[in-house]
């Protein structure tokens, strides 16, 4: 106990009045606070605000593609799920279409009729694909969503075949 007495004794001695690693004496703060009001206080460094504002234009950059990504993905997702709906809508075969069309054509009937009469085909397909799912419930809503890719998978290889 004694040792450190004489240790701490020892260290306020020797310490100078301008080291300022501890807690300052009366004098050192009375000199400080002189210093500080004749001398001018220090200035930020000059490049300092420029780089700031690089920082933060930096930033706004970056915030600024963030969106436009996010923008692109909800664009790209909104033209696949259009896509997909495109796909899988029940609007009957292309062949009953133009099957249909040909044989008016050749009647010598308007397009006007054909173009109900090609309505009316969707409509009814339509009617029917809502029975089926209607009677099968989710399963046949489902089921049905998959006969028709498989159906389309297959059109697409047998258009790929012929060319």
């Amino acid at each position: 106990m004694i040792y450190h007495m004489e240790d701490e004794k020892k260290k306020t001695s020797h310490r100078s009045s301008d080291d300022f690693s501890g807690y300052l004496s009366e004098e050192a703060l009375g000199k400080l606070i002189e210093q500080v009001e004749t001398e001018e206080m220090l200035h930020a460094p000059a490049h300092l605000k420029g780089n700031i504002l690089e920082q933060v234009r930096k930033e706004r950059n970056v915030r600024r593609k963030r969106q436009i990504f996010a923008y692109r993905a909800k664009v790209l997702v909104a033209m696949a799920a259009a896509l997909t709906v495109l796909i899988l809508m029940p609007a009957g075969n292309a062949e009953d279409a133009g099957h249909t069309f040909l044989q008016n054509g050749t009647a010598a009937v308007s397009m006007e009729q054909a173009a109900m009469e090609r309505q009316k085909n969707i409509d009814d397909k339509w009617e029917q694909y809502r029975e089926e799912c209607a009677s099968g419930g989710i399963r046949g809503f489902i089921e049905g969503i998959n006969t028709r890719v498989i159906h389309f998978g297959k059109n697409l290889s047998e258009d790929g075949d012929k060319s």
